[in-house]
Protein backbone atom coordinates (compact mmCIF):
# COMPACT_ATOMS: atom_id res chain seq x y z
CA UNK A 1 0.00 0.00 0.00
CA UNK A 2 2.68 2.43 1.14
CA UNK A 3 4.65 1.54 -2.27
CA UNK A 4 1.65 2.85 -4.18
CA UNK A 5 1.38 5.97 -2.88
CA UNK A 6 5.34 6.41 -3.39
CA UNK A 7 5.08 5.08 -6.64
CA UNK A 8 6.94 2.04 -6.51
CA UNK A 9 9.59 4.31 -4.69
CA UNK A 10 11.41 2.35 -1.46
CA UNK A 11 11.65 5.60 0.50
CA UNK A 12 9.27 8.31 1.56
CA UNK A 13 10.04 12.30 1.41
CA UNK A 14 9.04 14.28 4.24
CA UNK A 15 6.28 15.39 2.06
CA UNK A 16 5.05 12.05 1.88
CA UNK A 17 5.75 11.80 5.50
CA UNK A 18 4.17 14.68 6.23
CA UNK A 19 0.58 13.48 4.33
CA UNK A 20 0.80 9.95 6.48
CA UNK A 21 1.03 11.52 9.97
CA UNK A 22 -1.03 14.61 9.22
CA UNK A 23 1.23 16.90 10.40
CA UNK A 24 3.10 19.84 8.24
CA UNK A 25 6.17 19.31 6.19
CA UNK A 26 7.75 21.85 8.63
CA UNK A 27 6.65 19.77 11.60
CA UNK A 28 7.71 17.09 10.13
CA UNK A 29 11.26 18.65 9.60
CA UNK A 30 11.43 19.63 13.25
CA UNK A 31 10.78 16.40 14.27
CA UNK A 32 13.43 14.72 12.70
CA UNK A 33 15.70 17.39 14.36
CA UNK A 34 14.73 16.61 18.00
CA UNK A 35 14.86 13.04 16.82
CA UNK A 36 11.24 12.45 17.70
CA UNK A 37 9.99 10.09 14.61
CA UNK A 38 8.71 6.58 15.21
CA UNK A 39 11.04 5.61 12.74
CA UNK A 40 14.23 6.25 11.24
CA UNK A 41 15.26 8.43 8.83
CA UNK A 42 18.53 9.44 6.92
CA UNK A 43 20.13 10.89 3.80
CA UNK A 44 20.95 9.42 0.85
CA UNK A 45 23.17 11.81 -0.16
CA UNK A 46 25.02 14.54 2.04
CA UNK A 47 22.92 17.73 1.11
CA UNK A 48 19.64 15.14 -0.22
CA UNK A 49 16.28 15.56 1.19
CA UNK A 50 15.62 13.42 4.48
CA UNK A 51 13.80 10.59 3.92
CA UNK A 52 12.07 7.09 5.64
CA UNK A 53 12.15 3.80 4.24
CA UNK A 54 9.31 2.66 3.48
CA UNK A 55 9.67 -1.07 5.30
CA UNK A 56 10.46 0.46 8.61
CA UNK A 57 7.44 3.21 8.24
CA UNK A 58 5.11 0.21 7.47
CA UNK A 59 6.18 -1.21 10.51
CA UNK A 60 5.03 1.68 12.73
CA UNK A 61 2.17 1.32 11.46
CA UNK A 62 1.91 -1.98 12.14
CA UNK A 63 2.76 -1.56 15.57
CA UNK A 64 0.25 1.37 16.09
CA UNK A 65 -2.55 -1.48 14.86
CA UNK A 66 -1.83 -3.90 16.68
CA UNK A 67 -1.62 -1.68 20.11
CA UNK A 68 -5.56 -0.37 19.14
CA UNK A 69 -6.53 -3.76 18.51
CA UNK A 70 -5.11 -4.96 21.93
CA UNK A 71 -7.23 -1.70 23.79
CA UNK A 72 -10.07 -2.81 22.23
CA UNK A 73 -10.38 -6.45 23.11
Amino acid sequence: MLLIQTDGCPTMTVADMSKLLNLTPRSVQNRIYKKDLPFPVFKLADSGEWVAHVSDVATHIDNQREEAAKLMQ
